[in-house]
């Protein structure tokens, strides 16, 4: 067991890119005992929403993984296992701010009688997972909410929300405690070692610097194609705009109190985080610059969204790009070659399948 420990120490990883993949495929091998690097040139500048500096930090952080329609198949075993990972690996992240928890549940409504339909085989099928229909009460509270008449809806009593923002700060302050060497700087391309040294990899950064690596995990999303180019492995990634607003509602709502975690309704969440802030954002399209059209659409929630939406003052609004794989699955788990591995291209479930994720790549490394 101590040769194993020894040889891990002795071994060099290189992740690339430091949204919710790269700093929890880091975080997870550095756990294992491995010597991890976390390149980014914006790994050290300051973590939030209103400026993100990737598609995490510009989400929300909903955890869709147990209302999911499968009960097999590959997505459904990656979001199964990342919900039960979540739980153990929130008792080991370095809690920095008091509130930070998994905030629970998520209620989805119906927009229409087939979707409802989906949600009643969705019930029947997922019990054991704490998935159940919303009853007449609930579905009044809604109906009051939203000034409408909804057909259904269901509650998911363990998906929810983790808040992004602190989940990042709280794992950067992790990764210090456990010694991940974090580089802020471009990686201007990775090559295979020709010279004689023992390390498979060659990374070139920024100013001349260059690293010899026994791994590299690129997890840096749009950015994964450039790399891998000159190596000839063709990558195919889209980028879809993420959109969040924060409303500032005209009054506190004191009424409010079965609000969950999470509201989904007409493909969009709803966070209400303040007792007058509420929170709306959809991964709703293509490119990289929101289009002012798709915010309105989702502002007025195409011309249904009630008086407290319509009356409502927008405080803040940001946007985030996610890369989504154009010819196969989400997300890209992959070792192109020995010692070359990607994780990337998780579209809009980053947060959620970030620890199978991290947990498929130590197992590649570890030859499983």
């Amino acid at each position: 067991m101590s040769s194993q420990k020894s040889e891990k120490k002795q071994t060099q990883i290189s992740v690339i890119g430091s949204g919710i993949a790269g700093i929890t495929t880091a975080f997870h091998l550095g756990q294992k005992g491995y010597k991890v690097n976390l390149i980014d040139p914006t790994v050290n500048l300051e973590i939030n929403n209103l400026n993100p500096k990737n598609g995490t930090q510009a989400s929300l952080g909903v955890l869709m993984g147990n209302i999911y329609k499968r009960s097999q198949g590959r997505a459904f075993l990656l979001r199964n296992k990342s919900m039960k990972l979540w739980k153990d690996w929130l008792t080991q992240i370095n809690y920095s701010e008091s509130d930070f928890m998994f905030e629970k549940p998520l209620v989805k409504l119906a927009n229409s009688e087939k979707e409802y339909q989906s949600m009643i085989e969705l019930s029947n099928n997922k019990k054991i997972y704490g998935i159940e229909l919303l009853n007449k009460n609930s579905l009044d509270f809604w109906n009051a909410i939203f000034e409408t008449k909804l057909i259904g809806g269901l509650i998911s009593h363990e998906d929810g929300r983790l808040n992004p923002i602190k989940l990042i700060k709280s794992l950067m302050q992790s990764l210090d405690q456990i010694k991940i060497n974090k580089i802020a700087k471009n990686v201007i391309r990775i090559s295979k070692n020709n010279n004689l040294s023992d390390k498979s990899w060659n990374i070139d950064l920024e100013n001349n610097q260059s690293i010899s690596q026994d791994y590299i995990v690129i997890c840096s999303a749009l950015n994964t194609q450039k790399l891998l180019k000159p190596l000839d492995h063709e990558i195919f990634l889209e980028p879809i705009l993420g959109q969040v607003i924060e409303l500032e509602l005209k009054k506190e709502v004191s009424n409010w109190k079965e609000w969950p975690a999470i509201l989904n309704y007409q493909s969009i969440n709803f966070i209400h985080h303040h007792p007058n802030h509420m929170l709306i954002g959809a991964t709703i399209e293509r490119g990289t610059k929101a289009n002012i059209i798709y915010k309105q659409k989702m502002i007025n929630m195409n011309n249904t969204a009630p008086k407290w939406m319509t009356n409502a003052r927008v405080l803040h609004e940001w946007s985030g790009i996610r890369a989504r794989p154009t010819n196969e699955p989400a997300p890209l788990l992959k070792q192109l070659e020995p010692g070359l591995l990607i994780n990337t291209g998780h579209y809009r479930n980053g947060v959620l399948l970030a620890p199978a994720c991290a947990e498929w790549i130590g197992l590649k490394i570890e030859g499983k």
